[in-house]
């Protein structure tokens, strides 16, 4: 595996394709929230095992149910 991708450089790749609400947040969050963030776009941190996938189950997310619908 290599060496896992830093905050900033995953943040720059996702602000291209986050919508404007989802950009303020990804300016705030680091680390695994960050990787949340970047799952519900199907992008995601090179160099780093998705979480649950090495036990063989599926990747979730720890941000709470529906946490991008609009308000």
């Amino acid at each position: 595996m290599s060496d896992p991708e830093p905050d900033s450089v995953f943040r720059k790749r996702l602000l291209r394709v986050l919508t404007e609400a989802d950009r303020q947040v990804a300016m705030v969050v680091s680390g695994d929230q960050l990787d949340d963030l970047g799952r519900k776009y199907d992008r995601f941190r090179t160099g780093v095992p998705l979480k649950g996938l090495e036990e063989g189950s599926r990747a979730t997310s720890g941000l709470p149910k529906g946490w991008w619908r609009k308000r």
